[in-house]
């Protein structure tokens, strides 16, 4: 039974590639189902719903999270720095660092060429909170990503950063 489903959603997926116009909020024939973005944000609703009940099990926040995750890549990091990897505003990536400082888990200094420039960084405990989280999110990507091959997973890279790409152009209007 799952499998018809499957293979019907993946024929009318194929159906409509050729009609663009089911994908457009502007035209009679869109359909919420078929809007990319609708299926972006419930994709991303449902995998960061979830993450949200088993981050808190381990006293982290999403946000506190997704913090560690933008200092593994690269530390010390600028407040700024933090806000634009994290899609969050300053403002409020500053009182999540207040936060995470008061739970040991970074440090924050000035800059020594720029003392207007804070630089953060994971402390020990920082870097052991986030060795723990590690695979229990790597077990919600691959729940996530089940049945979606390597390939598909890869295009869909590519996808979102043409958008991305797209939508940091000049806006609309």
């Amino acid at each position: 039974m799952a499998t018809r489903a499957l293979k019907n959603a993946a024929r009318t997926a194929e159906d409509l590639m050729d009609n663009r116009t089911v994908y457009d909020p502007s035209s009679p024939n869109f359909r919420l189902e078929n809007s990319p973005f609708y299926l972006m944000a419930h994709a991303d609703f449902k995998y960061h719903e979830d993450m949200d009940i088993v981050l808190h099990k381990h006293g982290v926040s999403k946000p506190i999270y997704r913090v560690m995750t933008v200092l593994r890549e690269r530390q010390p990091a600028s407040i700024g720095a933090i806000a634009e990897a994290a899609l969050t505003k300053r403002s409020t990536i500053s009182r999540i660092i207040d936060r995470m400082v008061e739970q040991g888990l970074v440090t924050t200094e000035p800059n020594p060429e720029d003392n207007r420039i804070t630089e953060v960084t994971l402390t020990p405990a920082g870097q052991q909170t986030l060795r723990k989280l590690t695979p229990i999110v790597g077990r919600q990507f691959s729940r996530a990503m089940d049945g979606v091959s390597d390939r598909d997973i890869a295009h869909l890279l590519r996808t979102l950063q043409k958008i991305s790409a797209n939508l940091s152009k000049l806006p609309i209007e």
